[in-house]
């Protein structure tokens, strides 16, 4: 997103009225619950310790605009630090929660039940807040396992980068894409994707695939063993849509659609099939030749008893059986995540699905299994998450436990699967807390207490080390020893002026911060900061080297992840972020020898895109690509070779 005078605001600070008075005119004819009226968002950002850069503050709120209009809540729980990250329910009246203590997940065994649950939920008038991630948007690529290096992540003869993904070896759905030959690309106006051939920086339109109007492609997948192309898409609800639904009392608005292609003729890809769901849609996965597909379905207030199709998710145009249905841990729930999963090699049908009744979550997905947290206040400002545990394995879903743990986390980050256990990283009130959890969730070990006073920021896990960045005036980054799952250890802790809020593995032996440089005295942000850390000495982690980027206000890292390129084997670093002039793209590489880092690029973005800029490179072009412009540079030199308008 593109802001004019931003030299004033970084001067002036943002002013929270003006988007307070934003949602306020936007949602004058949007019915939204009583705990997100103008006036109480109003009263909350004033509790809010503001410690950020402003421009973190400026993503989220503007995101909550966007969002009420949409009829989709967006927010931040606790210290509004990320603008755009994960779910953390938070209830407006902080009533204590009644959360089941039971380690098995609870099957509805009818639909009267399930409408019961809904019921709860509509009289509760302290629910729905929720933070909304876009497409888990927030820190980096993380290694799952072992001694796997996460990157953006790269071909195996490493001659282009592909999406950088949460977990190694679970792709994921992105607006530009490349096979090494051509580049896809989503255009700006949500229907069109391009095939471009990138001709070492000589680039031509060959292609392209254009959905109909009532599509609004989110993310697509290239699988190149298959020749197929899928598009994610929002899919607006037609008349024939509709009248599939007739006597009920309610209307679908919008759906959930993948759309296959084939493409084993990249001048002719012919469409194969499509499958849906009822939502809005949050996130993919593919695995092993199967997408598995993420949305949020609200039931809304007209639901019907005796009608089913009223309150529970349709996928491919049948309501789910309440088999297929996952009661809540808690008295009430009115959301449902749906889950489908979809083998591409029969793209018009599901190979299995089921919905998780909830108020409002976040997904993390490991190699194996989906675990689906929620985030809420207790009394005395105690918070606590529940977590769902689904497996998957070849497009069969099974449910398979769930549990709790105290704090929220931060993003899906914070949480990580390795060896069957579960590790993750919450902030609880005043405190930070490392906690494990075997396969059944049931607790292990926790260390509690840590860095009194702070929140973390950020968090990445190798293997059986992990390490947190937490936040007041300066950036204490924590290495700890996860060996013994029994008992864990804090190895080390280095303090730091400003904070990082993306940390990417760069090799075994170095980790790469992006954040925000402070000043250490007022806590003041003095631009984009680059780390080194050597962490070759777990219990005596160093900060080798910094580069401060001045000119920009913020990087994009902060909320999407995907937008980073990092790749140690290639030795190149690719971000954007926001300056004075718009948004600029850096492409830097690190000195081992000198422990420096080098800028090879430093250009400003052409175009006005609110879809996100990526970099990607073939063999030794890099390309920016911002909405419909894609800019080719040599990236020994940094010099333009090439550029085209789609």
């Amino acid at each position: 997103m593109r802001r004019e005078n931003e030299q004033e605001k970084k001067q002036n600070g943002y002013c929270e009225q003006d988007m307070v008075d934003q949602i306020a005119r936007l949602s004058e004819n949007t019915e939204v619950p009583d705990s997100l009226r103008p006036e109480n968002i109003d009263r909350l950002l004033k509790g809010k310790k503001q410690k950020k850069h402003f421009h973190s503050y400026r993503i989220g709120l503007a995101a909550a605009c966007v969002a009420v209009v949409t009829g989709i809540i967006v927010w931040q729980y606790g210290s509004l630090h990320h603008g755009m990250i994960d779910s953390k329910r938070v209830s407006a009246d902080n009533a204590e929660r009644k959360i089941s203590g039971s380690r098995k997940i609870r099957i509805a065994e009818s639909y009267d039940e399930i409408y019961k649950y809904i019921k709860r939920s509509q009289g509760n008038e302290g629910i729905a807040m929720y933070a909304r991630s876009g497409n888990e948007t927030s820190a980096a690529a993380d290694t799952g396992s072992g001694n796997e290096t996460s990157a953006a992540a790269m071909d195996a003869d490493g001659g282009y980068s592909q999406t950088n993904v949460r977990q190694s070896g679970v792709d994921e759905g992105d607006i530009a894409k490349t096979d090494g030959t051509y580049l896809y690309v989503r255009e700006d106006n949500g229907r069109t994707i391009d095939i471009v051939d990138a001709g070492k920086g000589q680039l031509k339109k060959y292609s392209e695939i254009t959905l109909e109007k009532e599509y609004a492609i989110q993310e697509f997948y290239i699988d190149t063993d298959r020749n197929k192309l899928v598009a994610v898409c929002q899919k607006e609800c037609t008349d024939a849509d509709n009248k599939k639904q007739v006597g009920t009392a309610v209307r679908q608005q919008t759906k959930t659609a993948a759309v296959t292609y084939d493409i084993s003729d990249i001048k002719k890809p012919v469409k194969e099939g499509e499958v849906t769901q009822s939502g809005t849609y949050n996130s993919s996965r593919m695995a092993d030749g199967y997408l598995y597909l993420f949305s949020e379905y609200y039931t809304g207030s007209n639901v019907v008893k005796d009608k089913p199709v009223t309150y529970v998710p349709m996928v491919n145009d049948k309501a789910m059986s309440q088999s297929s249905i996952c009661l809540p841990p808690e008295n009430c729930g009115m959301m449902y995540e749906v889950i489908s999963s979809v083998d591409i090699s029969k793209p018009d049908e599901t190979a299995d699905h089921k919905a998780i009744l909830s108020e409002g979550g976040q997904m993390y997905v490991s190699k194996k299994n989906i675990y689906y947290y929620e985030s809420g206040w207790q009394q005395d400002n105690q918070t606590v998450t529940t977590l769902r545990k689904i497996s998957y394995n070849k497009g069969k879903l099974k449910v398979a436990a769930q549990g709790k743990v105290k704090g929220y986390l931060n993003d899906t980050f914070s949480l990580d699967e390795y060896k069957g256990n579960l590790r993750l990283f919450t902030t609880n009130n005043d405190e930070n807390l490392v906690t494990i959890l075997d396969k059944k969730l049931d607790k292990i070990s926790t260390i509690e207490n840590l860095a009194k006073g702070e929140t973390i920021y950020s968090a990445r896990f190798m293997g059986e080390s992990g390490y947190f960045v937490t936040y007041e005036q300066v950036d204490p980054l924590f290495s700890v020893d996860l060996s013994d799952p029994e008992k864990p250890k804090i190895l080390g802790k280095l303090k730091i002026p400003g904070f990082s809020e993306y940390l990417h593995f760069y090799g075994e032996d170095r980790l790469l911060g992006i954040g925000m440089s402070t000043d250490e005295e007022s806590g003041v942000a003095e631009g984009v900061k680059i780390t080194m850390f050597d962490i070759s000495d777990r219990s005596d982690v160093k900060e080798e080297s910094t580069l401060v980027l001045d000119d920009l206000y913020g990087s994009h890292a902060a909320y999407d992840y995907k937008s980073v390129l990092a790749d140690p084997e290639k030795n190149v670093i690719g971000l954007s972020g926001y300056s004075q002039n718009g948004e600029s793209y850096y492409l830097l590489t690190y000195n081992r020898t000198d422990r420096k880092f080098e800028t090879i690029l430093q250009e400003e973005v052409n175009g006005n895109t609110s879809q996100g800029i990526r970099g990607i490179y073939i063999e030794d072009t890099l390309y920016v690509i911002s909405g419909n412009i894609i800019e080719a540079y040599d990236m020994n030199t940094g010099v333009k070779s090439g550029d085209i308008i789609l």
